[in-house]
């Protein structure tokens, strides 16, 4: 299964099956869980506006996590570093994802600040960057522009590829 989400009348990000199942093996579902997170990494397709998540980051042992907190330490970005060069420069830093233990997640203000922090420190392709929050019965997504734009992108559509998916 991957989700298509609407970015703009011209843009869709299309999360693909394998980068899906990584951010929802982490979602909290029993009561000691403790949050998780990553960086999403992907492209920006040549023959459209459309921005594909592949793969993700998952969490490091020098994260730091608890229940209602999640420090995403810099291993996230060594790795989509050595990714980026492992796929001669076409694998490109979209955006941070991390889970709430929440049914239908939303960002805290700390979220918020880290968001904020992402767009205007690092470096990335694009106007924008994407941020998902794993709940444990659903996926929201959120993307801050670099003009400050800040919105919920809404689910397009669910693409699965066995009926056992859908």
């Amino acid at each position: 299964m991957k989700l298509v989400y609407r970015v703009t009348p011209k843009q869709r990000l299309i999360i693909v099956e394998h980068a899906l199942k990584q951010m929802q093996a982490f979602a909290q579902h029993r009561s000691d869980d403790r949050e998780a997170g990553g960086v999403l990494l992907g492209r920006h397709l040549l023959d459209s506006r459309d921005v594909v998540i592949d793969e993700v980051s998952t969490p490091q042992s020098s994260d730091r996590r608890s229940r209602y907190g999640f420090f995403r330490s810099s291993t996230h970005q060594a790795l989509a570093r050595q990714r980026w060069l492992e796929e001669s420069s076409t694998s490109a830093y979209l955006g941070l994802w991390h889970t709430h233990p929440e049914r239908d997640p939303t960002p805290s203000g700390v979220d918020q600040r880290d968001w904020k922090q992402a767009v205007a420190g690092d470096t990335y392709e694009g106007d924008r960057l994407f941020f998902p929050i794993v709940g444990t019965h659903c996926i929201r997504i959120w993307t801050l522009s670099r003009r400050g734009t800040y919105r919920e992108l809404k689910l397009e559509s669910k693409n699965a590829k066995t009926k056992s998916n859908a």
